[in-house]
């Protein structure tokens, strides 16, 4: 019986639903609020810190987006409707309230769903607002005046005898490249001006378009849009833009041009004047005018979503993908969009970009998987991936929000299902071999972060490097923030891993030698809390305060005088990861020997800046046992007790037990930080046979 080992060269790639025997190494059976770094391995992941109470209504089904103008500029927005009547309200990353003046009304906003019937788009200072539900029309009112005469061509005009305002049309002939126009005499000595035909609608009805959000020194004014009239041609020679009579699905900006898409139609503005869907002549086609284009395909394609991609624009149906093309400016005459792949789209989720990918969801059955669209190596042909492909029925079902970061390279969904749960997809792409082959993916992991059992994430936005969420509680509603890049708490070498951290300074009774923490928000009195010393105490930072009593949902008690500084007071949180079962492998460990009996011995796992895990193994049928790290090593002059001690080493633990009888994990619910690199098993292994 060979005694025999292998290593596991890091614990980074995440969930996989495959089969042990087929899994990579470096994949697990689950992990929950772990992150997976290239860099520093596998980590405990950032907590969740208090911004401000914003809500004591849940806002279950409001409209929630981030206006992120610039660094000075960053503000939650928030709508709310019952069918009825609708709201809108804004605050800062601080959670102060800011002014929203709706000079006429809100009545735009009125939906039943605004989570999923509003969208929204920031350029500059102002944010436009659509809702999905409402049709556009135009305004019944038509044009004055009347013809007064029909000529050929413009030359045949009268230069005198006419009298201002009177109406010409202008029929033209075989020769002219454009159609019957009209002008209108501003003189009685022959001069004329370009005009619309008398008694056509010519008003888009503004109420039913897209309203905008105006920034203004630090307040809101929530207002219809004044959209251009038309004023030259008729409805055939500057008809009616093609969303008239339609709902607007969806709106983007792209080359000094604000667009809609509508039904199969995407529809841009003029070029620099964004409220003007009319043509400024009909006598030419100029290069600013606006673009009304059909997408063409064999089957009815409803246009759902658009996303920039690349230069340009990526317009999603709900089984077809369509990109735009246009050689240099964005003309009538340039434009072309045309279908690109054929993949299955989720459209109640907007897909989100990041670098040169775009990632889209799609139901399957009960489940949601991902895809990333991107140009191969050839730079023409088109394709997205399946990165849910090796867990299929990870992500349920109905996933509200996605959002991405290029600087962490990581995509976060949340879902209407595990409303506690944020569903993380962490990658890396190491350097291609030449300028244009495409880069592999070395870290491709899923895994996700869960709060507490009662909390409901009702949103989630990223800023640089931090993630924004709102959630909802029995209480009201909260902003929290998770700093993606763990900066360490003020005065310590490390972050406090406590969700909900704030920092508060205790109030000490000489009388009844108790310090009370007033907490800023409910906790049950049955849900543990953490008070730790912040880098501010003049000694044993960073230790937390033993013995916590909780006298009501408010406060926190301790015997002794704890007032002297602030300290950091959150609540636990649970990192754990599982790992696969075990195998020996061949051929560079790419595949399983299924033959002959392993019977794992012994593990070891590295770890870096570790405070405290434990190490749990589960035999079937047996007895489990566990193994605890809390960064305390016998004979270390600086490991003492009472204070904080963050380690590097290795840890060596007995498994005893059969390769697919046992199981292995990892767990910390401590606020120190754990991070490891990899992993090594030993153990017998007995075959009958000689393998060639």
């Amino acid at each position: 019986m060979p005694l025999v080992s292998t290593s596991i060269p890091n614990l980074i790639n995440g969930v996989s639903q495959q089969p042990s025997t087929l899994r990579q190494l470096t994949q697990c059976d689950s992990q929950i609020n772990g992150v997976s770094s290239v860099v520093d391995g596998l980590l405990k992941r950032p907590p969740t810190e208090h911004v401000a109470k914003i809500s004591s209504s849940s806002l279950s089904n409001a409209a929630i987006h981030v206006v992120n103008r610039d660094t000075s500029n960053q503000y939650i927005v928030i709508v709310t409707s019952d069918n009825s009547t609708a709201s809108i309200v804004a605050y800062d990353l601080n959670g102060n309230a800011v002014t929203v003046n709706t000079p006429n009304g809100t009545g735009y906003l009125v939906c039943s769903n605004p989570s999923t019937d509003l969208e929204f788009l920031t350029v500059a200072d102002f944010t436009f607002i659509i809702n999905k539900k409402t049709t556009v029309t135009m305004n019944t009112s038509t044009t004055p005046g009347s013809i007064t005469d029909e000529k050929n061509q413009f030359s045949q005009l009268p230069t005198s005898g006419v009298s201002v305002g009177d109406i010409f049309k202008i029929i033209g002939d075989p020769s002219n490249e454009f159609d019957e126009y009209y002008v209108k005499a501003t003189s009685t000595g022959g001069d004329y001006e370009e005009t619309v035909k008398p008694g056509i609608t010519f008003q888009i009805n503004n109420t039913t378009m897209p309203h905008k959000l105006a920034l203004s020194s630090g307040s809101f004014t929530f207002d219809r849009a004044t959209y251009d009239d038309r004023t030259v041609g008729d409805l055939d020679s500057a008809p009616d833009p093609s969303f008239v009579g339609q709902t607007i699905n969806g709106v983007f900006f792209h080359k000094n041009r604000l667009g809609f898409i509508s039904d199969e139609n995407v529809i841009f503005s003029r070029a620099g004047d964004f409220f003007n869907f009319f043509p400024s002549t009909v006598t030419a086609l100029l290069d600013d005018s606006p673009i009304d284009v059909t997408v063409s395909h064999t089957s009815v394609s409803i246009l759902k979503r658009v996303i920039p991609y690349n230069e340009s624009l990526l317009f999603f149906s709900d089984k077809t993908q369509f990109i735009l093309e246009s050689n240099g400016n964005l003309t009538p005459e340039t434009i072309s969009i045309t279908a690109t792949t054929e993949f299955e789209v989720d459209t109640n989720v907007q897909p989100v970009g990041a670098g040169n990918n775009v990632y889209f969801a799609y139901r399957k059955g009960a489940f949601t998987n991902v895809r990333e669209y991107f140009v191969d190596e050839d730079n023409i042909t088109k394709n997205a991936a399946n990165i849910t492909a090796h867990v299929p029925q990870y992500i349920p079902n109905n996933v509200k929000t996605m959002v991405a970061s290029n600087s962490e390279d990581s995509l976060y969904a949340i879902t209407s299902g595990d409303v506690n749960r944020i569903y993380v997809y962490r990658w890396y792409f190491t350097a291609g071999e030449t300028t244009i082959t495409r880069a592999k993916k070395a870290l491709s992991a899923w895994s996700f972060y869960e709060l507490s059992n009662n909390d409901t994430i009702l949103n989630i936005d990223l800023l640089e490097n931090t993630l924004y969420l709102i959630v909802a509680r029995t209480d009201g509603v909260y902003i929290e923030k998770m700093e993606l890049q763990y900066p360490s708490d003020t005065g310590l070498d490390f972050n406090v891993r406590l969700d909900r951290k704030i920092s508060l300074t205790g109030s000490y009774n000489s009388g009844t030698n108790i310090t009370t923490w007033t907490l800023p928000y409910p906790i049950p009195t049955s849900d543990p809390v953490k008070v730790v010393k912040s880098g501010a105490w003049a000694s044993r930072k960073g230790v937390d305060i033993p013995t916590l009593n909780r006298t009501s949902t408010t406060t926190v008690t301790a015997t002794g005088n704890y007032s002297a500084s602030a300290s950091l007071v959150g609540i636990p949180y649970t990192f754990t990861y599982q790992f696969s079962q075990q195998h020996v492998k061949e051929k560079n460990a790419t595949v399983t020997v299924n033959s002959g009996r392993l019977q794992l011995r012994t593990m070891s796992i590295d770890y870096e800046d570790t405070g405290h895990f434990v190490i749990n193994v589960t035999p079937k049928s047996r007895t489990a046992s566990s193994y605890e790290f809390n960064g305390i090593i016998i004979n270390e002059a600086d490991s003492l007790i009472e204070e904080v001690k963050l380690d590097d080493g290795t840890f060596r633990f007995p498994i005893l037990s059969k390769n697919d009888r046992v199981t292995i994990s990892i767990t910390s619910d401590s606020y120190l930080p754990c991070a490891f690199q990899k992993a090594e098993w030993e153990g017998f292994y007995t075959i009958r046979s000689q393998r060639i």
